[in-house]
């Protein structure tokens, strides 16, 4: 009975192993470690591989294709039953629902560094002078700054704001354009315009990370506010801008958006920047006539789920 046992497990591995790596013999694991198909469940290989369920069993996790992932047999030691955060191969993951599913996301070095900042005692003189000491190394890094200018006609609830602020909850925002100074009437519209930030980006990654947030937000803008009534239009604009070091901040121009005047054409449009630093580059070609590119891409199922929401 332990042998059947044993053979289904490799049934399924091989079957998972197949779907995510197709032919390939020798594929990195989602922390980095080389797996090798035919060290399937060898401890005594340096490539040795299983599988582990995404979401632990503990935590209510099923024996089904899309809660399982093939990875090297020690991070599924360190991952174990860890939820939702875990460190394997020396970097931190954490486990997301993703519509009916989970996945491993890694956490971006900036997830991480906050996480450690926060947990600093700055009433503690030794520990403030011990970061201060840290940041002054950085400063003179290079980086991006992605703002993103999110243009709102007609709204007729301050929850579509507060919705947008939970999913930029890690850059700044600034209103202006707002009418009322975000006092809602029951019988009143707004046309808002919502400037959202984020200072520091050193990686392409960054730049790839608030992109994905933006295609996030023109899915709920296209697939459930705008049908449900809660906007009537609206456009979402990201650029990104290069600088050598910070102080390069402080002595350029304002970063400006398209203009107060915006025709509402119910899309996501990107600057060369992000474009040629992000997958958009694979995706769409540069509009020459215009500093943005429309960018017009959405979570398909995502949308799909929404309308059916809205739709009741």
């Amino acid at each position: 009975m332990k042998q059947k046992f044993m053979d289904l497990n490799r049934e399924t591995a091989m079957r998972i192993w197949n779907k995510s790596f197709g032919k390939d013999a020798k594929v990195d694991d989602f922390a980095g470690r080389v797996m090798a198909k035919g060290a399937y469940n060898d401890r005594n290989s340096e490539f040795g591989w299983n599988v582990d369920h995404i979401l632990p069993q503990s935590k209510g996790g099923v024996t089904a294709d899309h809660n399982l992932v093939c990875c090297h047999i020690l991070t599924n030691d360190e991952k174990a039953d860890k939820f939702p955060c875990f460190n394997a191969n020396g970097h931190s993951f954490e486990i997301i629902k993703v519509e009916r599913h989970y996945e491993i996301r890694q956490k971006s070095q900036k997830q991480q560094t906050a996480q450690t900042h926060k947990s600093i005692n700055l009433y503690d003189s030794a520990a403030g002078i011990r970061l201060f000491k840290s940041l002054k190394g950085i400063q003179n890094k290079k980086r991006f700054v992605g703002t993103v200018f999110v243009y709102l006609k007609s709204v007729s609830t301050g929850a579509v704001i507060d919705f947008i602020e939970k999913i930029f909850d890690e850059e700044n925002i600034l209103y202006n354009g707002i009418s009322n100074q975000l006092i809602w009437a029951s019988n009143s519209a707004h046309d808002v315009i919502i400037t959202i930030t984020d200072y520091d980006m050193p990686n392409k990654s960054d730049l790839e990370e608030l992109l994905d947030k933006c295609v996030l937000l023109n899915t709920y803008l296209s697939g459930y506010f705008s049908v449900c009534g809660y906007i009537s239009k609206y456009d979402i604009f990201y650029r990104g801008d290069y600088f050598e070091e910070k102080f390069d901040l402080f002595g350029s121009q304002p970063i400006k958006g398209p203009g107060t005047v915006c025709s509402y054409r119910n899309s996501l449009f990107i600057n060369e920047i992000v474009r040629i630093n992000t997958e958009a580059e694979k995706k769409v070609d540069k509009n020459w006539s215009s500093e943005y590119t429309e960018y017009n891409y959405i979570f398909t199922k995502l949308k799909e789920n929404l309308i059916k929401e809205a739709n009741g």
